[in-house]
């Protein structure tokens, strides 16, 4: 199942240390004296190994002061603890059972074949160098004349240098008359010109022995075509082949999983006793998960098939790639529980959310402040699985033996279980009592929610919406358990995590909601203009066949200005956020400029620019809440509503009851270009160019456009951005094969393909941006735009028709409308009832957790209460510090009594916090945001001293 590398170190860091030092010197005598046995035996792999940069792999040492190798981008390792024993053990086997293929005789309708490896071999085929300790063991004992070894990565040789005594190795093979032919960084798709090039040697050459040492995607397809082959020469020798490499998810099989010498016979493992378990977990499955049930029943078998291995447990059997999945299911499911049990995974959610220095004064960036040291000092200890557990998360169902282990041993309330290989689950039926399962958290008042098939994006979807039935702060208390690796689900569950913290930590606070409910209010009261949610009045209109030009302030935005320029007057241009100074500062101006942020630094920003004239010509496009002060900079406002804030809670609905149809945007976040890409779609243009829409960068020094408010007028940065920011990840390139993003960078990306994805309609959007790869979108070069003539007077009368047709008018009347229903004294009765239902200390973790729960349903309660603005103002806040109680509640016990007491310190600040966000939306209800950049664009003041 898994091997990961904390599985195979000690946990103790010292003891660990004590150990690789102990190790390293074997290392390094190993290197120098391989280096001199190569170039000695192999010169041409001295420059290889002294040239090579590791890309993914390197040596560690487990807690038996062995050597292996892990995959540090995964954790994962390639042996087993003990790999000298595994890889004897394996040898041994392979003597009694090597597969091999003819060149010119005896064809047959097998595909694999063995016997005994006789005492002497014409050639034996290896595929996979590993740490190379088969190789000695197989030169030693046996009399080889070509030994041929595919190793597809180089970081394996590397590695293999450090741990094997290659001396040795190559001193007995020349002694015995053994050729190797080391074909690093080759894959074996070569190897019928190879079979030639030996015939042409050697025409007698018949046998050849085949060792697999791993599984490879595609070495696994040349081993099957030879072996499939045999005797056939024609065929074997066919230079043209083309292999096809195992990409699908459900054929994904783990370097060293079971039957790697592929002697293993496909047994049956329905047995009665496993007819009667799956009997009972179909009628199970009819009665709790209808759906399921129907699926299981249609479902044919793709590529996995249940089976009995050689030692009689059920196993899952790949029939085209002839591996199981597993080496002994019994034992590796129970490591697998036991393990989890004493280290847990959970994401630090909670723990990840940064108090930004802008927001200092905020209300609930203040709290921040003050929980952050309670947080960190009881949330950082390391604990075991809780006896209850609120959520967890599987990924991996496989055979289920670790859910039926890890169910009988801890009472789990949420239980989500993905599966995308439906072959697994069906297969599960005959092995794990489900029915048990699911009865017994039936009984329990438990849920467990099955979320099986497809490859794994949509588990973010699908999960969402089931966490918000017990409330979204549950993920900050969610445990997750992977079972198996599978590279496609893998990047399913980093995507998830990575979008499950995005929900927390961009969720809307106490400050945002309160001054984006202000700032719409004044931006309907004074006369700012809203998108209609309907097109269908001016959908034929001219100016929608126009292209749009959205232009970002990536890095990539310097090389396109002349194209900008040159096009101009045919388009319709869009600046970004601080794109807008890099314009002003290469004379061009925008029809429209786009803010998606409500606080006042959006102001500060715009300021830059020391000319009132041009931002005067300029339209502002932007979502509810934006600042008053940044609106009045330009000719215009024109707006939509963003979902999911309380802003548009409040004025959304309420304008709809006055019969306006106001459009909303579902994907406005979390950068500028995502609001304006959803903005324009809403709107109704057909063809889009992105400029400047990096959302990544080559070199972390040129994160934005130079000619931005983000560099001096010498070309330095105006503040340290990768200090700020922190460094980059790769992602696939737009024009390069890759560069780098971060993680707000990466979701902007995710939704920008989803705003495409779902338009609704036919799009074409360009990107003409040197940044990162955006599915949807055609990669286009600047220089190869073509557009249809039209002069800047045309352009501008239909644009004007389009802001005439597609906007409400002025509706200034309706912010006192709507607001004023909203009951001042029925906030303050309901805070008062909530300060009351938190007025009492936790005593243990049940009264505690019921705490928590009977807070969520009072917001529950509030949401849909008429004339009470409480929900709009705390939804966000509440969820946040739920979550916060959440994780400490979970560690409360009674060998830890710091839990409690921090559980009731938390409580403390958080009544504060209720009551000062009371007093203060009482005391000035719209009151507008006052945050202040302009520390970051003022030099530094000289320092004076007097003495």
């Amino acid at each position: 199942m898994l091997k990961y590398i904390n599985y195979q170190i000690l946990d103790n860091t010292d003891q660990q240390e004590a150990l690789e030092k102990q190790v390293s010197v074997t290392i390094g005598r190993n290197i120098r004296q391989n280096i001199d046995a190569f170039r000695q035996h192999i010169p041409s792999l001295v420059n290889v190994i002294n040239e090579h940069e590791v890309q993914q792999h390197s040596l560690f040492c487990t807690k038996d002061a062995e050597l292996n190798i892990v995959d540090f981008a995964t954790g994962r390792v390639f042996y087993q603890s003990l790999a000298r024993q595994e890889v004897l053990t394996e040898v041994q086997e392979f003597y009694s059972h090597a597969a091999y293929f003819n060149l010119q005789s005896n064809t047959d309708d097998l595909t694999w074949r063995h016997q005994p490896l006789p005492q002497k071999v014409d050639v034996l085929l290896v595929f996979g160098l590993g740490l190379g300790y088969h190789l000695n063991e197989l030169v030693m004992n046996c009399a080889i004349r070509y030994l041929v070894v595919y190793e597809p990565n180089v970081d394996i040789l590397l590695c293999s240098a450090q741990a094997n005594n290659w001396q040795q190795l190559l001193d007995t093979a020349t002694s015995m008359g053994t050729h190797i032919f080391l074909q690093i960084g080759s894959d074996a798709t070569a190897l019928p010109a190879e079979l030639k090039e030996l015939l042409d040697f050697d025409q007698a050459l018949d046998k050849v022995f085949v060792y697999r040492h791993q599984f490879h995607p595609m070495m696994d397809d040349v081993i099957r075509y030879v072996l499939q082959h045999s005797g056939n020469q024609d065929a074997l020798t066919q230079i043209g082949h083309q292999f096809t490499e195992y990409k699908d998810y459900a054929d994904y099989v783990s370097e060293r999983a079971g039957n790697l010498l592929g002697h293993y016979k496909a047994q049956d493992y329905k047995t009665e006793q496993a007819q009667a378990l799956y009997d009972a977990n179909i009628e199970a499955l009819q009665k709790f998960y209808p759906k399921v049930h129907k699926a299981v029943l249609e479902h044919k078998t793709r590529a996995w098939q249940l089976v009995a291995d050689s030692q009689g447990n059920p196993n899952l059997y790949h029939q085209k790639r002839n591996a199981l999945l597993h080496q002994d299911l019994p034992d590796e499911s129970a490591q697998l529980v036991d393990y989890f049990i004493e280290h847990p995974f959970k994401d630090d959610v909670v723990l990840s959310q940064r108090t930004s220095y802008k927001f200092r004064n905020y209300l609930h960036f203040s709290k921040i402040a003050e929980l952050q040291p309670l947080i960190e000092k009881i949330l950082t200890q390391e604990s075991k699985l809780p006896e209850q557990v609120e959520t967890l998360i599987v990924f991996g169902i496989g055979l289920g033996k670790h859910i039926e282990l890890l169910s009988q041993q801890r009472q789990i309330k949420n239980l989500f279980l993905c599966e995308p290989n439906l072959d697994f689950f069906a297969a599960s039926l005959w092995v794990t009592d489900w029915a048990s399962i699911i009865q017994q958290a039936d009984s329990d008042g438990s849920r467990i929610y099955l979320n099986l098939g497809g490859d794994g994006s949509h588990y973010f979807y699908d999960l969402m919406s089931q966490f918000y039935q017990v409330g979204a702060y549950s993920i900050a208390d969610t445990y997750m358990l992977s079972s198996y690796y599978n590279v496609g689900m893998q990047k399913a569950i980093a995507d998830l995590r990575a979008e499950l913290k995005v929900v927390l930590a961009m969720g809307e606070y106490y400050d945002h909601a309160r001054f984006g409910i202000a700032h719409t209010y004044h931006s309907l009261h004074s006369g700012q203009r809203f998108l209609k949610n309907a097109n269908h009045d001016y959908k034929q209109l001219p100016a929608l066949d126009l292209p749009v030009f959205i232009v970002g302030n990536g890095p990539s935005l310097d090389q396109c200005f002349e194209y900008i320029k040159e096009y101009r007057d045919q388009v319709i241009l869009i600046s970004c956020g601080t794109a807008l100074k890099a314009l002003h500062k290469n004379g061009i101006c925008p029809d429209f400029h786009a803010e998606i942020e409500q606080n006042r630094a959006t102001y500060d920003w715009v300021s830059q620019i020391k000319d009132n004239a041009y931002l005067s010509r300029i339209n502002l496009i932007s979502v509810n809440g934006i600042h008053p002060d940044t609106s009045a900079l330009f000719k215009a406002t024109y707006l939509c509503f963003k979902d999911g804030e309380a802003s548009t809670y409040v004025f959304h609905n309420g304008m709809r009851k006055n019969g306006y149809q106001v459009a909303s945007l579902a994907y406005a976040y979390p950068t500028v270009t995502n609001m304006v890409m959803n903005y324009g779609i809403k709107v109704g243009w057909k063809c889009f160019y992105l400029f400047g829409v990096d959302l990544g960068f080559v070199d972390i020094n040129r994160h934005h456009s130079q000619h931005s408010a983000y560099f001096k007028v010498d070309g330095s940065q105006a503040y340290n951005y990768q200090a700020h920011h922190g460094g980059g990840v790769p992602a696939p390139g737009n024009f390069r094969p890759q560069l780098y993003t971060k993680p707000e960078f990466d979701v902007s990306r995710k939704l920008l393909e989803q705003a495409i994805a779902k338009a609704g309609r036919k799009i074409e959007v360009y990107n003409c941006s040197d940044g990162v790869k955006i599915k949807g979108t055609i990669p286009l070069l600047p220089e190869n735009i073509l557009l249809e003539s039209t002069t800047a007077e045309e352009k501008d009368s239909k644009l004007e028709l389009l802001l005439q047709q597609a906007f409400y008018p002025a509706l200034p009347e309706l912010a006192d409308n709507i607001y004023q229903l909203f009951s001042p004294e029925l906030y303050r009765a309901s805070m008062e009832t909530w300060l009351e239902l938190l007025a009492q200390d936790a005593t243990d973790i049940l009264s505690a957790r019921a705490l928590i729960s009977e807070q969520w349903a009072f917001m529950r309660s509030r949401a849909v209460t008429d004339k009470d603005i409480t929900f709009c103002l705390f939804h966000g806040s509440a969820n946040f510090i739920a979550a916060v109680l959440t994780k400490i509640a979970a560690n409360i016990n009674t060998e830890n009594e710091l839990a409690l007491e921090t559980f009731n310190h938390v409580l403390v600040i958080w009544r504060g916090y209720l009551e000062l966000g009371m007093r203060l939306y009482l005391a000035e209800p719209l009151a507008l945001d006052q945050v202040d950049v302009t520390y970051l664009f003022s030099p530094p003041q000289p320092v004076s001293q007097s003495t």
